[in-house]
């Protein structure tokens, strides 16, 4: 989940859930006159929406770190313990797989691309592949059979990429030009290269947040304009706990906010 700086004595937890339903959503919405429609549609979009649905298997009963403050998504791979990242993403490739096999292959990739700087997207992000673990896990994953041409096949990545990217800009921060979180996806997605269409090079895609709840984007991927996106938060105590049912006392019966959020063409 990501933990967001909210006021002097709070912070704010975003499922990492909710984050890939944004994703979904922002797949779901791609595309205009500039942009090229998702090609296949309906996997595309449910590969994006459940990129990170294994994260429900901790999210249920989540942990706090060694400080005693609530786990952060960013190097979890480290934190969550031995395996648990891991095990996270390969039920989840199992699960997504027994419904559609494509969006399964792409799940499967972005959760090598989180170990390995995003397969070259993203060389910012860490290494992991030094871990014996990591190379089992990469090497378990690529015995899905391909399902598409290599062409075709890094294309549709490279968004999920995008859509991972995006929705990680959109659900860290609060309220919208909110600066105070360091981690994460910056305005121009990290510079990561977005697909356009076939006949065109790929873009930087630029987000100039407004205010606190509005943003512009240039140039503008979607095919609503303006583009709203709500999703939910849950405030709990900036204080390290005790133990881990002091922790749960106050996840579970946080208070809960909307979040609603309005993208614009320039």
């Amino acid at each position: 989940m990501m933990v967001c700086p909210y006021d002097d004595s709070r912070v704010l937890l975003i499922l990492q859930t909710d984050h890939s339903r944004i994703a979904g959503l922002l797949a779901a919405h791609w595309g205009n006159d500039q942009f090229a429609k998702l090609q296949p549609y309906s996997p595309m979009v449910l590969a994006a929406q459940e990129h990170d649905s294994g994260w429900w298997d901790w999210e249920i009963k989540p942990s706090v770190n060694e400080q005693g403050y609530p786990s952060d998504y960013i190097g979890s791979i480290k934190h969550l313990g031995q395996g648990v990242w891991l095990d996270l993403y390969r039920r989840a490739v199992e699960r997504i797989a027994t419904r559609d096999l494509y969006a399964a292959y792409f799940v499967s990739m972005h959760g090598e691309a989180l170990l390995t700087k995003g397969m070259g997207l993203l060389p910012a992000m860490p290494d992991y592949t030094g871990d014996a673990a990591v190379q089992e896990f990469i090497a378990q994953q690529k015995e899905l059979a391909d399902v598409t041409t290599e062409k075709h096949l890094w294309t549709n990545f490279n968004l999920m990429e995008v859509f991972d990217q995006f929705a990680q800009f959109v659900c860290n921060r609060y309220p919208f030009n909110n600066q105070a979180r360091k981690n994460g996806p910056t305005h121009t997605l990290s510079d990561l290269a977005v697909p356009v269409s076939p006949e065109r090079p790929n873009v930087t895609l630029t987000i100039a947040v407004l205010n606190e709840t509005d943003a512009v984007v240039s140039p503008f991927p979607f095919d609503v304009n303006p583009f709203r996106l709500s999703f939910e938060g849950r405030l709990v105590p900036n204080r390290p706990f005790a133990n881990q049912e002091e922790f749960l006392q106050q996840f579970y019966g946080g208070e809960r906010i909307a979040i609603n959020y309005k993208l614009s063409a320039a």
